[in-house]
């Protein structure tokens, strides 16, 4: 429906006694029933979209090609199993557990698997595989190239191809469609195997590049050892620098000794022990100058014997002595024997001193010749030191390519042995087998998505409808859109002659019009009004079977009503009650003819009704100026209320007219014919006319479609047939 807001609402600026505004506050229906009201209204469009989209599916399931689907399951691991031990760096893992998954995945789709697939399985040969199983083109194709072929059918392999992990598994399934059940199992196993090659062929083709790589700086590792040994060897050669006893320490450093180094070592121990004899011999020599005899001496046989035979004598001697004087020849005898063996101690003590000044000069000139030779190899030594750091600068370097050559070669080796063992990391589990049956298309899962789609199309088709749609529909719009007061709805009756209803006191229709002239009856402090049209935007939505029930159901409760047709353009009423329409209003107003002539009593009691008449040239004449003001005031004096049925709105002055001459208007409006805008213009020209409308009358509303529902239900809604024409 339009917004009730916009700016061609009528009644704005006209006074308060003329209903106010059209547009006042009201309170809505809520937004889930007013979505329950559109449903209701187009549920015939929605089960239409419904059943079409069900005939869609079906049809579709009917024409699809079927199609086979087989899975084949792998196991990737993380790492391979260890075989050679812990030979590290052959193919280094750079990525984390969730990327080399990924990247498994993707392989598994890749172009190269797809590739291999096509040659193991011979599809490029196969026609029926690279036409899709269809005889279109079969001759273009297979005239190819054979190369142009075999990426066609690894570009089919591709596309259908599906890889789904396990979840919290190293598992993963391939699957594979095809309108073929055994090619739907085949290539699952052969997607499979030839990945499972594939990677042992990365594999090997690493440990070839390890190794090709390795020989490479091996080889030039060797021209460098080479020439760091010779270039050592050599200096070492001319700078006479000969080193025994090499030894290579924890660290890499070596070790050795020259041969001056070795002949410094021998002669320092030389020295030493030159140096303590010479000490000993000083202190032998010290020792017998400072007490006339040495520990030699005394230690010397012949002296100690001689010393004993002087010892002796004197004894003897002494003997003799206290017997013999001095002067005695045995005495002198005896003397000069004992002076002679004391002289012949003298001279042996004496040879012994010598001796031991020889043996103290021979180890001085021992010490000082070691001592000599020492410091000669010192110098020598001093020197060779100086030229051995440049030596050490050479050898150092030959010892750091000595040692990353025999890494290299050792990893070389390893290398070697790894690469010679077919281990891999991915294991085929279970093998696709040839299905029993296709997968797709699943009838009753397109069947029921067909009924979703029709259904949520159906029902966006009819919100869509409903907001392209600006006509009147339910009270609620009737109030939003117009601003006027409600009076009652009409359900729409299935009869062709509503007067048969209205016969019936007990009718949905009666009982509807019924509670019509209780709300009119409320809409004023008198009551109904004296005088009141009954006027509509167009035609055929019901004015005048209003008219006609109202003057009914106002006779019923007593009063003498009298019905007047004035749509002298288009009468009805006369056909409503089966009179003639010889005389009627038009009579009247021209001054032709009496009251009496043109009023007719009906079939109800204390109802007339006067016709409109012969059809004038201009009805507008008739009914402008005060006549028609007049005449009225002359026939309301013996009746309680005058009920006018008066010509629509749209496009004739007549309505206005007559609006502005009666106390009230009441409006009626066809649910969902009446166009807002054509209402809004409609009540704009009876308020422009100075009209009193009291409120409006909505005809032909099925309540049940809009979700309202009223005490007096009887059959309302209940029945479909022919709306009220009039």
């Amino acid at each position: 429906m339009n917004d009730p807001n916009t700016s061609d609402a009528p009644g704005a600026g006209h006074p308060p006694s003329q209903s106010g505004t059209l547009r006042f506050d009201k309170i809505p229906d809520t937004q889930l029933s007013q979505y329950v009201a559109i449903l209701r209204r187009r549920k015939w469009w929605i089960l239409g979209a419904a059943l079409f989209g069900i005939l869609i599916a079906l049809g579709y399931s009917l024409a699809v090609t079927p199609l086979y689907r087989a899975a084949a399951t792998l196991q990737i691991e993380r790492e391979s199993a260890n075989v050679t031990g812990d030979i590290e760096g052959i193919e280094p893992s750079v990525l984390s557990g969730n990327e080399f998954y990924q990247t498994q995945y993707g392989l598994l789709q890749s172009r190269a698997v797809a590739m291999a697939t096509a040659r193991r399985l011979r599809l490029a040969d196969d026609p029926d595989f690279l036409t899709g199983y269809s005889s279109e083109g079969t001759g273009e194709i297979m005239q190819a190239s054979r190369q142009q072929r075999l990426d066609r059918a690894a570009s089919i392999v591709e596309a259908g191809t599906t890889v789904t992990p396990v979840r919290n598994s190293g598992l993963v399934n391939v699957s594979y469609e095809s309108p073929d059940p055994e090619i739907a199992a085949k290539i699952p196993n052969a997607i499979a195997e030839s990945h499972i090659e594939l990677n042992l062929e990365r594999r090997f083709a690493a440990t070839g590049y390890a190794r090709e790589a390795l020989e490479t700086e091996l080889a030039k590792i060797r021209q460098q050892l080479e020439e760091s040994e010779r270039r050592a060897i050599g200096y070492a050669g001319r700078e006479e620098l000969i080193e025994i006893n090499r030894q290579t320490d924890l660290e890499g450093r070596t070790t050795g000794q020259s041969l001056s180094e070795i002949d410094l070592d021998v002669l320092n121990r030389e020295l030493a022990q030159a140096r303590a004899a010479r000490i000993e011999a000083q202190a032998r020599l010290d020792a017998s100058r400072r007490r006339g005899a040495s520990s030699e001496a005394l230690a010397d046989p012949a002296i100690a014997e001689l010393r004993t035979r002087i010892a002796e004598l004197e004894a003897k001697y002494a003997a003799q002595l206290a017997i013999f004087k001095p002067e005695y020849p045995a005495m002198v005898a005896l003397r000069q024997q004992i002076e002679q063996l004391e002289a012949a101690e003298s001279r042996r003590v004496s040879s012994v001193s010598d001796t031991l000044d020889a043996a103290y000069r021979s180890a001085r000139q021992r010490e000082g010749a070691l001592q000599a030779s020492v410091n000669r190899l010192k110098d020598q030594i001093l020197n060779q030191n100086q030229r051995r750091i440049q030596y050490n600068i050479y050898q150092r370097d030959a010892d750091t390519n000595r040692a990353l050559y025999e890494s290299l070669l050792e990893r070389y080796k390893e290398i070697g042995v790894a690469g010679g063992i077919g281990i891999n990391n991915i294991a085929l589990v279970d093998q696709a087998e040839v299905p029993a049956s296709p997968f797709s298309p699943n009838l009753l899962a397109n069947l029921l998505l067909g009924l979703l789609g029709g259904l949520f199309g159906g029902i966006g088709l009819a919100f869509a409808l409903d907001q392209l749609n600006d006509k009147i529909a339910s009270p609620t719009d009737l109030e939003q859109a117009l601003g006027l007061p409600l009076l009652g709805t009409i359900p729409p009756v299935d009869v062709d002659d509503p007067f048969e209803e209205l016969q019936n006191r007990i009718s949905p229709l009666s009982e509807a019009y019924l509670a019509v002239q209780t709300s009119l009856g409320f809409s004023t402090s008198e009551g109904v009004p004296a005088i009141f049209s009954v006027t509509s935007a167009n035609q055929s939505e019901g004015k005048s079977t209003t008219s006609l029930a109202l003057a009914v159901t106002l006779a019923r409760l007593g009063k003498r009503v009298l019905l007047i047709d004035s749509d002298m353009r288009n009468p009805s009423v006369h056909k409503l009650l089966a009179t003639d329409n010889r005389h009627g209003l038009v009579e009247l107003l021209t001054g032709h003819g009496k009251f009496e002539d043109v009023v007719r009593s009906t079939e109800f009691e204390r109802l007339d009704v006067i016709s409109a008449g012969p059809i004038p040239p201009n009805p507008a004449d008739l009914l402008s100026g005060e006549s028609f003001a007049e005449t009225l005031k002359a026939i309301h004096a013996p009746y309680d209320h005058v009920v006018i049925d008066s010509p629509p709105v749209l496009g004739l002055s007549d309505a206005p007219l007559i609006a502005s001459a009666v106390d009230a208007t009441v409006f009626v409006i066809a649910a969902n014919s009446t166009a807002e805008r054509a209402a809004v213009g409609s009540l704009r020209r009876l308020y422009d006319a100075r009209a009193k409308v009291l409120g409006a009358v909505l005809t032909k509303f099925e309540s049940r479609a809009h979700g309202y529902s009223y005490n007096y239900e009887y059959e309302y809604g209940q029945k479909r047939g022919r709306l009220l024409s009039r």
